[in-house]
């Protein structure tokens, strides 16, 4: 269980030590991809990012199948990390912080690994637990999205694994990890494109064995914000398809959406789900896995839906940086991403109507 600290401090940026902006670098070494974010934070700003730049590994599909990080991924790993360094060293950053995620937390070789990508990074790379990784996740949505009055579920669907966090306001109750990301289902189970029967029986199975382990629907907020790579991929294809409408960030995913979408990417072949509207190239072999463990964890917590986060593990890392270079937290203003207000986080009826099948036709939205 993890307590995030809330209330007492008042207003502490209008000292004059508080009132210059701090710049800081994110290295976010995660499953599917790496991903160099460099965001300031002003006490007028908030947070705001700056320059961006990721490296897809698939690491998380590696060690899914090897159970460990080959030397030819190793160098490519250590390589990523050394470009992004310089290009966060050259945009003036205050501070770097390098967090590796399931990936490199399960490999028999993380060790090894790890002292090598902090060679490349010039910093510590901090491994986080699953639990750690929940924790900041729901830091960053919490900050992120306008605060409902009651309890609210983060979800953060990645590469590697699937962490869930539970809380209100800026009170974190508890948090959960399980090994269901989506690159990591991939490389365990799937051989055949599309899936085969066998296939998808068997991590169907391995879904639900470990979500067994979860409580029971009752002790779940009916409100649920998601977040991670998998999260916004799938929200994008349901943009470009005319079955959900909106930015990115606040948009609303009916469950029986989730649930078609999934069906549609598991049955159909590579070359058409390519083709797909809004479908993210990177991401064309594992967002069907992906897709059925959002559908499955939302349709076993009895939720008619997910809003989107587009902060999440990195915001949540920054904020946190932010804190430490400070001294202090920085609890206000806290700039959202996306334009205007994002929609309401209360979460769809358990029977609401289906939108439409998603359907293979132009995007509605360019990006």
């Amino acid at each position: 269980m993890f307590t995030l600290r809330s209330g007492g401090l008042r207003c502490p940026f209008t000292r004059r030590r508080y009132l210059r902006d701090v710049r800081v670098a994110v290295l976010d070494l995660g499953s599917t991809s790496f991903r160099l974010v460099v965001a300031d934070w002003g006490p007028g700003s908030g947070l705001v990012p700056r320059l961006q730049s990721r490296k897809h590994l698939n690491l998380g599909m590696v060690v899914g199948r090897e159970g460990r990080i080959p030397e030819p991924h190793a160098s490519a790993a250590v390589k990523a990390v050394t470009k992004m360094r310089r290009r966060a060293e050259l945009s003036g950053t205050d501070r770097i912080v390098a967090v590796a995620t399931s990936a490199l937390r399960d490999a028999a070789n993380r060790e090894k690994v790890a002292r090598r990508l902090a060679a490349a990074a010039g910093v510590p790379v901090r491994i986080l637990s699953g639990d750690e990784e929940a924790a900041l996740t729901f830091r960053a949505l919490q900050a992120g999205l306008p605060r409902p009055g009651g309890p609210v579920l983060g979800v953060d669907l990645g590469g590697g694994s699937l962490e869930l966090a539970v809380g209100t306001g800026s009170r974190l109750d508890s948090t959960s990890s399980l090994e269901l990301g989506a690159s990591r289902l991939v490389g365990r189970f799937i051989r055949h494109d599309p899936v085969t029967r066998t296939e998808r029986a068997r991590i169907e199975a391995h879904i639900e064995t470990l979500m067994d382990t979860l409580p029971g629907d009752s002790f779940w907020p009916a409100t649920c914000v998601a977040a991670g790579g998998t999260v916004k991929a799938l929200a994008r294809l349901m943009i470009a398809s005319g079955a959900a409408a909106g930015p990115l960030h606040g948009l609303q995913l009916a469950t029986v959406d989730v649930e078609a979408l999934g069906e549609l990417l598991l049955v159909e072949g590579q070359r058409r789900r390519r083709r797909m509207p809004g479908m993210d190239g990177h991401r064309v072999d594992v967002l069907g896995a992906g897709t059925l463990v959002l559908a499955r964890l939302l349709r076993r917590l009895g939720l008619g839906g997910t809003a989107v986060s587009e902060w999440g593990l990195r915001e949540g890392v920054m904020l946190e940086a932010v804190e430490q270079a400070k001294g202090v937290p920085p609890r206000v203003p806290l700039k959202a991403p996306g334009q205007g207000e994002p929609e309401s986080l209360k979460a769809p009826d358990k029977g609401a109507p289906a939108l439409r099948r998603p359907a293979l036709r132009e995007p509605a939205v360019a990006f």
